[in-house]
């Protein structure tokens, strides 16, 4: 049984994490050839201030953007 587990920084849209899901899930079913059905996918949503890139968190970055 394959698991995925994803770290993703929050404000995706339901539809949005649901069609991540989909397609992990379908990846994987190509991938290796795992059954469809046992494909398990976690979504962790972890907020800007805590997800970091390059040294600086998301929040930070977003900030300096603006």
């Amino acid at each position: 049984m394959p698991n995925i587990e994803m770290f993703v920084v929050e404000g995706y849209s339901d539809q949005q994490k649901q069609a991540l899901i989909g397609a992990l899930t379908q990846a994987t079913v190509e991938a290796i050839g795992a059954p469809v059905d046992s494909v398990r996918v976690w979504l962790t949503e972890v907020p800007a201030k805590q997800f970091g890139i390059a040294g600086k968190s998301v929040a930070a970055i977003a900030a300096e953007q603006e």
